[in-house]
């Protein structure tokens, strides 16, 4: 578990309009013509030579966190606060243009303008100068969805798994489990047919409760709601080593705000808009 960080404010905000020739950035370019950083930044070995960090590795959005960081207009490329000097030349609406990704079809598709529409008006929303948006991991506007394989009798299953932070009594921080999705479990129901307290144990004042005393899986015991729930199956198994987590296969994180809902996912490839970036933004009912 991990303290809550501390927010930092951020700064300028001015309009920018996504259009289908800046939906695709040239923001190596753009950068050189700001003249703001030096993108290949240069490491000296022993021997002597030189080897240059490419632009790509500054401009990618390595973690989750980092994301978050740049979306409050906290943090520039380079990881550092934001400077006057740099919301000068790179105002909030333009870094934000540059967190969405620019790969996306229906950012081009010259038949149907809305999504651009839909990625301008969320860029307005959030630089509005009465209220700037901001995104707080640990106040319920963050969740993630992870797609795990798993080892469960004998066999791999795939798992959904939702996961929200949590913030402790003591201020300290975690993630936790919130949801399972999974339909390997479907042999608990046959199960329950032979696992099961009498109907006509009432008369006997339950006394037949001791059958739950090393049964193979008491969860057969349960009403069928919670008997059939893959959260708590998930755990139980777990906790009986009969299932095993093997690898996380994708991740992908949620983020609310009023009247909208973006889509956080890691895009592994070799330019400049890439990392962890918006996949989708999407307008929805408060």
């Amino acid at each position: 578990m991990e303290s809550i960080p501390g927010e930092h404010k951020g700064n300028r905000n001015k309009k920018s309009i996504i259009t289908m020739k800046s939906a695709k950035p040239a923001l190596i370019v753009f950068l050189l013509l700001l003249g703001f950083i030096s993108l290949k930044a240069q490491v000296i070995l022993s021997s002597g030579s030189k080897i240059e960090t490419p632009p790509e590795y500054y401009l990618k959005v390595k973690q989750f966190g980092e994301f978050i960081d740049r979306f409050n207009y906290t943090s520039d490329w380079k990881g550092q606060l934001i400077t006057e000097e740099f919301s000068q030349r790179v105002p909030r609406a333009e870094y934000l243009k540059f967190l969405i990704n620019a790969e996306d079809s229906r950012l081009n598709n010259p038949a149907d303008s809305s999504y651009r529409l839909l990625c301008n008006r969320f860029i307005d929303f959030t630089i509005a100068t009465e209220n700037p948006q901001k995104i707080s991991l640990y106040q319920g506007q963050v969740k993630a969805w992870v797609k795990a394989r798993i080892v469960f009798t004998g066999k791999e299953h795939l798992v959904d798994i939702e996961m929200i932070p949590e913030v402790l009594p003591d201020r300290s921080a975690k993630w936790s489990i919130n949801k399972v999705v999974t339909d390997c479990f479907s042999s608990v129901t046959d199960s329950m047919t032979t696992h099961f307290i009498a109907p006509n144990s009432h008369e006997t004042g339950f006394i037949n409760l001791n059958k739950l005393n090393g049964t193979s899986n008491p969860a057969y015991f349960l009403s069928k709601g919670l008997a059939t729930d893959p959260t708590l199956l998930f755990v139980t198994e777990l906790a009986e080593n009969r299932l095993k987590v093997k690898t996380i296969e994708h991740l992908v994180y949620f983020i609310t705000f009023p009247g909208y809902e973006i889509t956080v996912e890691e895009f592994n490839r070799d330019f400049s808009n890439s990392g962890w970036i918006i996949s989708n933004i999407m307008a929805v009912t408060e």
